[in-house]
């Protein structure tokens, strides 16, 4: 359901969505060609305009780790000495960053941009080494051997520290460590279309320089793969491995399927590693839907713009109904970097309402059911957080922890499977109590 609300000599586009990923944010989108002479660009006044929608709608801009309300006067002072659109999102989509939400984006991209996280990413980076955190099972990362406690030292022979105070210049001038974090990991894997150029250092000590393809490439064999994979890593247990088609309503339909193939089973393992981009509502409680016997509460949502608009706090909890066949046996339920959004929501719901036992590591932390916005006749399109997501018992959904929680969920240092391995080993355990 979109409106279009005109404003002056700019226009702005809202649209709603249940999934928690906008249509330009799994993968660049080709600028729209203008038929008609665009308007006059006032960077003021659309500045003044998409900054009224960031303090009405987003759902994360109260921050305790930066002043966000200082920080938006600072990045206006530089958005109004924009000489053109293309300019002016360009700043607006760096400023994102400080915010460390890979939901909090601003569009459409090009060449210029970094690629987009967690779809289009293959490594993970954060500490003050900048250590590798984890690297994606099957990606070209993955196949040269990178492996988590490895140091990454330069990106384009560049170091990461200067590369970290120049993506932030004129904007930070103290960067938190989640915010460095965050800005290395964009580092790391690239610009879109563009290969990178990596100086690691391994435990040993021995120097390793490598160039890898963009992550983006991986994203797009990803697309190609069934959208469901199921196998037996052991006797009497099921993993179902989802392939980010989480948005797809086609895969309620797969999913019937793969239930009514399913055989007698000990032991369930819900596989939700590789769904980075997100989905919808309607595919998530179509899955969730098979492993509950009644009507359940597995979500809370707060909508903090009906607060600031109208003085009314307004709080909703989603329900997950049962779908045939039950799944009634002991499941566990896998997360780690590359389980975004609804990705995220699935893996919480199931532990709320289904008893699951969870093993991740921190998840993609994509922050909030969505609204998407359009400005400047489509010329800049921003994702924010509409909504805020957290568990029954009140955990913010990106604050939520794992029953059993990982460093790494998709490779560990010696490049096997952590999460599967920790998976098997509980069965294990479940079976002999």
């Amino acid at each position: 359901m979109g409106v279009s609300i005109a404003k002056a000599a700019l226009s702005r586009v809202i649209i709603m969505t249940t999934a928690a990923t906008g249509l330009w944010a799994c993968s660049p989108q080709p600028k729209e060609t203008i038929s008609s002479p665009a308007p006059t660009f006032n960077a003021s006044e659309l500045w003044e305009q998409i900054r009224a929608d960031i303090e009405l709608f987003y759902a994360y801009l109260d921050r305790d780790d930066f002043d966000s309300e200082a920080y938006l006067d600072r990045l206006g002072e530089r958005l109004i000495q924009s000489e053109n659109v293309e300019a002016f999102r360009v700043e607006l989509h760096r400023a994102t960053f400080a915010f460390t939400d890979p939901h909090f984006i601003v569009g459409p991209f090009d060449k210029t941009d970094f690629n987009i996280i967690p779809t289009s990413s293959d490594l993970i980076v954060g500490g003050d080494n900048f250590n590798i955190i984890d690297v994606r099972a099957g990606s070209a990362a993955d196949a040269a051997d990178i492996r988590p406690g490895w140091r990454l030292l330069e990106v384009n022979d560049k170091p990461l520290s200067p590369s970290i105070e120049q993506v932030f210049e004129g904007l930070l001038s103290d960067i938190t460590p989640q915010q460095r974090d965050y800005v290395a990991t964009l580092i790391a894997n690239g610009r879109i279309g563009q290969e990178r150029r990596l100086r690691l250092q391994n435990p040993a000590g021995d120097v390793i320089v490598l160039t890898l393809p963009s992550p983006a490439g991986f994203a797009r064999t990803v697309s190609n793969l069934p959208p469901i994979e199921i196998d037996y890593p052991a006797e009497g247990i099921a993993r179902m491995r989802i392939n980010n088609r989480l948005g797809d309503n086609a895969m309620v339909a797969e999913f019937d399927e793969a239930f009514e193939k399913l055989g007698p089973v000990n032991g369930f393992i819900l596989d939700m590693r590789n769904t980075p981009s997100g989905g919808n509502t309607t595919v998530a409680q179509a899955l969730m839907g098979q492993f509950v016997s009644e009507p359940t509460a597995y979500q809370i949502h707060d909508y903090p713009s009906m607060e600031r608009e109208f003085g009314v706090p307004r709080r909703s909890v989603e329900h997950v109904l049962p779908r045939a066949p039950f799944i009634d046996v002991p499941l566990v339920v896998l997360g780690g970097p590359w389980t975004g959004s609804m990705g995220e929501g699935i893996v919480i719901g199931l532990d709320a309402a289904a008893d699951a036992h969870v093993i991740a590591s921190d998840m993609g932390d994509l922050l909030g059911g969505l609204i998407n916005l359009s400005y400047a006749d489509n010329q800049i399109k921003i994702d924010l957080g509409r909504e805020k997501l957290s568990h029954m018992d009140g955990t913010p959904r990106e604050d939520f922890l794992a029953d059993q929680p990982l460093m790494s969920a998709d490779r560990d240092e010696d490049g096997n499977d952590p999460a599967l391995r920790a998976a098997l080993t509980w069965f294990a355990e479940h079976a002999s109590q």
